[in-house]
Order: structure tokens, then C-alpha cells, then sequence
């Protein structure tokens, strides 16, 4: 026999402490400190690819510093107005 449904239950008030609270905005804050210095890395990035117009993608994005993929230096590169690189005009080591 099935449970009998009587709809949805009430849930007790929540109220968080203020250790919970605390946490919880010093939290925020360090995203928000993330997503700013986020932002600076990838425009740093995009600054230096522009100063150097040899310099390809994936030569920045195998480099052990750098945590993001050559697909997204070029999504950063269309964000930031790199000029797009020429293929195969890479310099050539002598």
C-alpha cells in the first residue's frame, strides 16, 4: 500500500549563527578577490600575446605557470583584441 501524500512539509527556520555568518561573507570576499585578480592575469596575458605578434597560443599555454589551455588564451585573445596570429609564421630557431 502506498504512503499516503499530505503535500509538502514545512521545514524548520533556519537562523545561522554568526560563526556561519562570518564564514560565509569572508567566503564572498575571497571569490570576489579571485575573480578580480582573475581578470588581471588574463589581461596580462593578453597584453604580453599582443606585444609579441610571433608569439603563438600554445607556446604560452604550455608553459607550467599558465592554468588555462590554448583554446581559452584564444577566447581571452578575442575578449582583448589580440591580433590573430599568422599559421605557420612561427620563428624559426636557427
Amino acid at each position: 500500500m502506498p504512503k499516503p501524500y499530505f503535500g509538502k512539509q514545512p521545514l524548520p527556520e533556519y537562523k545561522p549563527s554568526e560563526a556561519v555568518r562570518k564564514a560565509l561573507k569572508e567566503w564572498e570576499e575571497a571569490l570576489e578577490k579571485e575573480e578580480q585578480t582573475r581578470h588581471a592575469a588574463r589581461k596580462a596575458l593578453a597584453e604580453e600575446l599582443k606585444a609579441d605578434l610571433d608569439l603563438p597560443y600554445a607556446a604560452v599555454a604550455n608553459h607550467p605557470l599558465v592554468p588555462w589551455t590554448e583554446a581559452t588564451l584564444r577566447i581571452i585573445g578575442s575578449e582583448y583584441k589580440v591580433p590573430p596570429r599568422q599559421p605557420n609564421k612561427a620563428k624559426k630557431a636557427d
